[in-house]
């Protein structure tokens, strides 16, 4: 009887062991990642008040502009979900905000090379005709 003990004590210790050295070995292999820092601008990348407060201009009504970009819907990923672009009104009165996909967009460069020019495939009627985006609705908790 007296062997049965130690037996069954150590059978049981075996298991409390590994565990144990299990989570040992686990915070071990945890590694913390260090901030990252740029001292400029990534090539092909540009900054967002390089769109914001831009002029949105129609392809089909010769580049008239037909609204100004006011904010950007950007996921959890930090990919440009859609550009809100406010539309109709005069002098800010009377204006709506229209989120456009942002795979509606063209941009290409002016021709000094310095600023963007963006391009959506749609009349200015078209988006004053458009549902209007309510930034109430949005997930930001």
């Amino acid at each position: 009887m007296k062997n049965i003990k130690p037996a069954i004590l150590g059978t049981l210790m075996v298991p409390a062991f590994m565990f144990a050295a299990g989570s040992v070995n686990a915070e071990e292999n945890t590694t913390t990642m260090e901030a990252t820092y740029l001292t400029e601008a990534p090539e092909n990348t540009f900054h967002a008040d390089a769109l914001t407060g831009n002029q949105v201009k129609s392809s089909v009504e010769d580049d008239e502009d037909i609204g100004t970009i006011t904010d950007l819907v950007i996921d959890e990923d930090g990919q440009i979900n859609a550009v809100v672009v406010g539309v109709g009104g005069f002098l800010g009165m009377g204006e709506k905000n229209v989120a456009i996909e942002w795979d509606s967009l063209e941009l290409t460069k002016d021709e000094d090379g310095e600023d963007y020019v963006i391009s959506v495939n749609a009349s200015e009627d078209a988006l004053e005709a458009a549902e209007e985006y309510n930034r109430d609705n949005d997930n930001d908790e």
